[in-house]
C-alpha cells in the first residue's frame, strides 16, 4: 500500500477550513476524520437515547452501536473478549480508576513496592504517588540510560524484585517517542508475581497494538489522540482479574442489587461503567477504529517513521537546535526540541504566527523533562495527514525565530 497524507488529509473537515494550518500537534489531540463526525451526528439525530435503560427502538439501537464499538476496540488491541473493555472519559480517568479498583480490592497495601519509569505522563505517576502516600506503599523509577531517551532496563531489573506488587510503564513516551519495550519489562513483573498496567495513550492508533504480545494485565488510552472525539477512553484488563476486582468508580449502572444497607456488583464490564457513558463519544471511537483499520496502522508506523527521521536530520543542521528524540526506528512519531538562546515558549510563539502548531512545556512529563536537563521543549508530533512539506515549514519557522531573536 502506497500511503498518501495528502489524500488522507482531505478526510479531516479542519483542514478544508484551515488549508495553511500546519498541525504538528497530534501527541496533544489529533484531528478527526469527517467518518467519525457523521456517525456522532447520526446518533445526535437519528437514535439518541440513554443505552441498556430503554426497551424502545431508539435506546436498543443506541445500545447496539455501543457495544458494536465495544467489539471493534476489542479486535484492535488484540483482547480475547469484548467483556475486557472498559470504556471511560479518557487515559487519565482510567489510570485513576484502574488505581482505585486495585486499592479498593487489597491489592496495593503498606508496604508493598511499585515500580513505574522517569517517562510517565503525570496522568500515570500521580495516581501511584497519591496511593503510595495516603497507604504507605514504596513507589521507584526505572531511569534512561546516561545520555540517552531510552530506559535502562538493567536497572529494572535490579528494581522489580518479589516486594513489588504492580509494574507500570509507558508504551511510548509523549516527549520523545521513544517506544519502551514493554514486553520485557512485563516479563520481569511476572516473575515475581506483579500485576503491568501499560499507558498506551502515544501509541494507540499511531502503533499496532496487541496486548497478548505486550504480556500486561492493564491497558488503556483515549480516544482523541487516535482520530476519535474528546472525552472518551478505553481501559483494558484480563478478565480473570477484573472479575476480582471491586469498583474505582460508583452510581447507577454496575449494580446486582442495593439495600439500605449495601450493594452488589453487575458482572464485567458492567461493574466498572457508572453512570450514563459518552455515548456519542463511544460510537465514535469505534468509527476511529475502523477509520485506522481501513489506512492501516502497520503502514502508518512505516510512514511515522520516515517523517521522524527527516524531522531529526533537518532539525540537527539548525545550528544552536539540540534534538530530544528516540531514533527513527524506535520512535511513535515525536521530536522534541530547543533552541540556545530561544525560550521554547518563543519558538513556538513564532511557529503559531506561521500558522504552525507545536506544543511547549513540559507536556505532562515533569520528571523526565528534569532528566533530560531541560525546562521545557518545543514538540512536533507527526501523524497520518502530515507531510515532508510540514517538516520544511517547520524547519522555516525555527530558523525565522533564530532571525527574530538575533541568534
Amino acid at each position: 500500500m502506497q500511503f498518501n497524507a495528502q489524500t488522507i488529509k482531505q478526510d479531516f473537515p479542519l483542514f478544508n477550513n484551515a488549508p495553511d494550518l500546519v498541525y504538528l500537534d497530534s501527541a496533544a489531540t489529533s484531528q478527526t476524520p469527517q467518518a467519525v463526525l457523521d456517525a456522532m451526528n447520526a446518533y445526535y439525530t437519528t437514535f439518541r437515547a440513554n443505552v441498556h435503560r430503554g426497551l424502545y427502538k431508539e435506546s436498543e439501537t443506541a445500545s447496539e452501536a455501543y457495544e458494536v464499538a465495544r467489539t471493534k476496540v476489542a479486535r484492535f488491541i488484540g483482547a480475547k473478549n469484548p467483556q475486557e473493555i472498559i470504556f471511560t472519559a479518557g487515559a487519565t480517568a482510567s489510570s485513576n480508576m484502574l488505581i482505585a479498583m486495585l486499592n479498593h480490592s487489597g491489592r496495593l497495601n503498606g508496604g508493598d513496592e511499585m515500580v513505574t519509569t522517569i517517562m510517565e505522563h503525570h496522568a500515570s505517576l500521580i495516581p501511584l504517588q497519591e496511593v503510595a502516600e495516603r497507604h504507605g506503599l514504596v513507589l521507584k523509577h526505572v531511569p534512561l540510560k546516561k545520555n540517552s531517551v531510552t530506559l535502562d532496563y538493567e536497572e529494572a531489573e535490579r528494581l522489580i524484585v518479589s516486594r513489588v506488587k504492580l509494574v507500570s510503564v509507558i508504551l511510548a513516551s509523549n516527549v520523545t517517542g521513544t517506544i519502551n519495550d514493554v514486553a520485557r519489562i512485563a516479563e520481569m513483573a511476572h516473575r515475581v508475581g506483579a500485576l503491568v498496567i501499560c499507558d498506551a495513550t502515544a501509541a494507540a492508533g499511531h502503533l499496532p497494538l496487541d496486548v497478548e504480545k505486550l504480556g500486561v494485565d492493564f491497558l488503556y488510552f483515549s480516544g482523541h489522540k487516535m482520530c476519535g472525539p474528546t472525552g472518551v477512553g478505553v481501559l483494558w484488563g484480563k478478565e480473570e482479574i477484573l472479575d476480582t476486582l471491586e469498583p474505582g468508580f460508583y452510581g447507577g449502572g454496575i449494580v446486582d442489587e442495593v439495600t439500605p444497607e449495601k450493594a452488589t456488583w453487575r458482572g464485567i464490564p458492567e461493574r466498572f461503567e457508572a453512570g450514563t457513558p459518552n455515548i456519542a463519544g463511544v460510537i465514535g471511537l469505534g468509527v476511529a477504529v475502523d477509520y485506522l483499520e481501513t489506512i492501516e496502522v502497520s503502514e502508518l508506523k512505516k510512514y511515522s517513521k520516515i517523517l521522524v527521521q527527516k524531522a531529526i536530520t533537518q532539525l540537527s543542521e539548525i545550528s544552536g537546535v539540540t534534538v530530544y528524540a528516540a531514533p527513527h526506528e524506535q520512535n511513535v512519531g515525536t521530536v522534541s526540541f530547543t533552541v540556545e538562546g530561544i525560550h521554547s515558549h518563543d519558538i513556538a510563539e513564532i511557529l503559531g504566527r506561521e500558522h504552525i502548531a507545536v506544543r511547549v512545556g513540559h507536556h505532562c512529563a515533569m520528571p523526565l523533562a528534569t532528566a533530560l536537563g531541560v525546562n521545557a521543549t518545543t514538540r512536533a508530533s507527526f501523524y497520518l495527514y502530515n507531510t515532508e512539506k510540514d517538516i520544511s515549514l517547520l524547519v522555516q519557522g525555527i530558523r525565522k525565530a533564530k532571525e527574530v531573536f538575533g541568534e
